[in-house]
């Protein structure tokens, strides 16, 4: 084995960068991951993880570890020009498994992933090393890096690259950010020691002054103002005039210890492409998202828990590289919608006049009047759903399934035979799984596709065996709050195939003899018993790892 060449170099850090190396080091694949500064950043960027990204944590065995810096389930209450509460956003499910709103500093996130990276022996985490360039051949990417020893030579079958914003990869490919970089510039202040107990944010929709107060973990709180064309960021840097601004929303904060402060331009872009051969984008290096929905890191997230399997079984000879052409035609108009998403909230945010922002202000009211519309907003519902509508997935079929194909599979709490409950990612593995009745026919999967099964019981039944072991090959549990039961039944089906990313990608219905050969069809232009390189691979290696 070459010790300078891997299967997966990462470039770069952040959140995206991280739990991509996480998730493929769960999977048994040797990653570099370069890094050009001595460590973490430090800095509190994003402050809002949502719970998608704190399911794809669970998937990392770090949550653990991730929990006690991270304040669960906080709301957003808005307030008029006449700084009069007229809404509260409050979510009160957990569909995913985790509260939907959640505080954290990212300073802490990025630090504790990357302590933790140190349990994989299959990590190889380099700080000041700096990639100077690279070179794609067929079979390899060839990478040149600044050491502090002096230039060295790495290279790697795929190359990651998490490197942000203004990513020098992506530069170096020549791919362009399509979208717009909006005129409107906000300061953001960063204070510590908090004495207000108060937990949700209050955003501040007036068109004086638009302003965001996001209290956040270990009493530390946020403050956003917007700044109005022609004013300066020096201006704005100002201490005076900032605890000003910050003494008008809660004069309690005015003299709490200012721990950063910076002036920032939001941008809503998309890089054209995401594969360019053997390199592909993740995180902001892919798309930039406006931060009033708090989505940005998220997005980054969501690329990182699409691209680890992906790339996993394509480094390991199980999948064609065909199959990496999934994550952007998965990925991205997702990304997009949420783009639009915090568009949308930004413009809400941000009324260009008072009689402007009391009409907008005036409509939201009434439509909390009304039940339905209610519950849309204030569950957050209007926030789009992690699916895709083309990809890898048995399309077309059970489109009107609670969970149709290509939708993120819901996580409730299963019932163990002792009496104790569990996650239901808990349970499923870190590969494909399949959930089907107890009492259905064991699922026959083609030859290609190993995957873990789990049997239910619906919750009206008991279980007979109380020694059941969920660690076993074909785990019992029960459904006792009746969510696959839902699902399934919505579907018509008797079991579904979930992706180790966990969106749904076929049912079967009641009954079907064929199961097989319909998964057969759909996974066929991207697994066969050949693996991606003529190389033999058998049933009991595919994709279970």
């Amino acid at each position: 084995m070459n010790p300078t060449h891997y299967p997966v170099a990462i470039v770069g850090t952040g959140p995206t960068g991280l739990v991509l190396a996480h998730l493929l080091a769960r999977q048994g694949v040797r990653v570099l991951v370069l890094e050009r500064s001595p460590g973490t950043e430090p800095e509190a960027r994003a402050v809002t993880i949502d719970d998608e990204s704190l399911r794809t944590l669970q998937a990392t065995g770090m949550l653990p570890q991730l929990l006690p810096d991270i304040v669960l389930g906080y709301g957003v209450h808005y307030y008029s020009w006449r700084n009069r509460l007229f809404a509260r956003i409050e979510p009160q499910s957990a569909e995913y498994g985790y509260p939907k709103r959640n505080a954290f500093r990212q300073g802490l996130l990025v630090q504790r992933l990357a302590q933790g990276l140190a349990r994989h022996p299959t990590v190889d985490l380099r700080f000041r090393h700096e990639l100077l360039g690279f070179e794609q051949t067929d079979r390899a990417v060839l990478l040149r890096v600044a050491t502090p020893e002096g230039e060295a030579t790495f290279s790697c079958d795929w190359l990651a690259a998490c490197d942000g914003g203004r990513s020098p990869v992506r530069e170096a490919l020549g791919i362009a950010l399509s979208g717009t970089t909006y005129a409107e510039k906000w300061v953001i202040a960063d204070l510590l020691q908090r004495r207000s107990s108060f937990r949700h944010t209050r955003t501040y929709c007036d068109p004086i002054r638009p302003a965001i107060r996001l209290p956040g973990p270990q009493s530390t709180v946020r403050y956003e103002f917007m700044l109005h064309p022609g004013e300066e960021p020096g201006q704005a840097l100002d201490e005076g005039r900032l605890r000003a601004w910050i003494r008008q929303r809660e004069p309690a904060d005015a003299d709490l210890p200012i721990a950063r402060k910076v002036v920032y331009t939001f941008h809503a872009r998309m890089a054209e492409r995401w594969r360019a051969g053997r390199v592909l984008l993740a995180g902001d290096a892919a798309h930039l998202t406006p931060p009033f929905a708090g989505q940005g890191m998220n997005s980054g997230i969501r690329d990182a828990a699409n691209l680890a399997w992906k790339l996993a079984a394509v480094a390991k000879g199980q999948a064609r590289p065909a199959l990496l052409d999934t994550y952007e035609q998965e990925r991205k108009p997702h990304a997009w919608s949420l783009i639009r998403m915090a568009l949308r909230i930004g413009a809400f945010m941000q009324p260009k006049s008072r009689p402007g922002a009391a009409i907008g202000q005036t409509l939201l009211k009434l439509a909390c009047l009304v039940p339905g519309a209610r519950d849309y907003v204030l569950q957050l519902k209007f926030k789009p759903r992690p699916r895709f509508a083309a990809g890898l997935l048995h399309a077309g079929a059970h489109a009107r399934a609670a969970i149709p194909p290509g939708q993120l599979m819901t996580q409730p709490r299963m019932q163990l035979a002792g009496g104790g409950d569990i996650l239901l990612d808990d349970v499923l593995g870190a590969g494909f799984a399949v959930i089907q009745w107890a009492s259905s026919p064991t699922a026959v999967l083609p030859g290609v596709l190993a995957a873990r099964t789990l049997r239910v019981l619906r919750r009206e039944d008991d279980f007979l065996d109380s020694t059941a072991d969920p660690a076993g090959e074909h785990a019992l549990v029960r459904d006792v709050g009746g969510e696959i039961a839902r699902v399934l039944d919505s579907a018509g089906a008797d079991a579904l195939l979930l992706r180790p990313d966990r969106h749904v990608l076929a049912y079967r219905e009641r009954g079907a003899s064929a199961w097989a050969d319909t998964l057969q069809r759909v996974l066929g232009p991207y697994f066969d018993e050949s693996g991606a390189d003529g190389r033999a691979v058998s049933t009991t290696q595919a994709l279970a790892a």
